[in-house]
């Protein structure tokens, strides 16, 4: 086994992958648990029906727009009918405007009518549309409810994961403090390519521990004489 100072051995680099294969473990729990898939289900869910909805309610924009313009028609009225209660309440009034007053309150109260019988022909003309709206709208309650609750379960266990990864990184920091620049930068390289093992104990009948690959004894005389002890078939580290 190469030492390659007073405070580090090659062999570390296995320790450092260990913990590196710990963290890996942890984030793909944080991406792919149960839960975290359960939540990016219904998060899809949910999209996907208030798209529904938007569609439909494009389909029922000259609907909209005419509720929106009886809806103020009302307004207007209501607020004509209040003036005029004002004005009966006062004791001044003469026998013909008190009549007049009451005429146009009777007036105002019919197109109120009117108007509340054209929004309830146009509700059932557009009743289809509405009512599936209303489904559309009721699901999304639902999935709500679960979307929250799926929500909590998922930082309730990103919290936990979260402890365990600062743990490993912390082991993982002090540990690189110890390695020389150039053992660090190798480590790095080797990950940037993707290496799948980075090191590793030679295997028995002198196999590569990190791609399994048969060695000759010159092969692995070379490698083992190599600065870094790296195979020549994985470029991962052989102690």
């Amino acid at each position: 086994m190469r030492i390659m100072s007073d405070q580090f051995l090659l062999s570390d680099l296995i320790d450092l992958q260990e913990i590196d294969n710990e963290i890996y473990k942890i984030e793909s729990e944080k991406k792919s648990s149960e839960n975290v898939e359960l939540l990016k289900d219904l998060e899809n869910k949910f999209n996907d029906i208030n798209k529904n909805v938007e569609e439909v309610k494009t389909q029922l924009s000259d609907y909209y727009a005419e509720i929106e313009s009886y809806e103020l028609d009302k307004k207007n009225i209501v607020q004509k009918v209040q003036n005029i209660d004002e004005k009966l309440g006062e004791d001044t009034l003469d026998p013909n405007e008190l009549l007049n007053y009451t005429r146009q309150k009777e007036s105002n109260q019919q197109q109120l009518i009117k108007i509340d019988k054209s929004i309830e022909l146009l509700q059932v003309d557009n009743k289809e549309e509405l009512d599936e709206i209303n489904k559309f709208n009721d699901s999304l309650e639902e999935l709500k409810k679960e979307l929250i609750e799926t929500s909590k379960k998922v930082q309730g266990e990103w919290k936990e994961l979260d402890i365990k990864l600062a743990e490993f990184e912390s082991k993982k920091k002090e540990m690189i403090l110890n390695f020389p620049h150039e053992i660090q930068a190798l480590y790095d390289d080797l990950k940037n390519k993707g290496v799948d093992v980075i090191a590793a104990y030679k295997l028995e009948n002198n196999q590569c521990g990190c791609c399994g690959v048969d060695l000759t004894s010159s092969e692995l005389d070379k490698i083992m004489d190599s600065k870094f002890q790296q195979c020549h078939y994985c470029d991962g580290v052989v102690v």
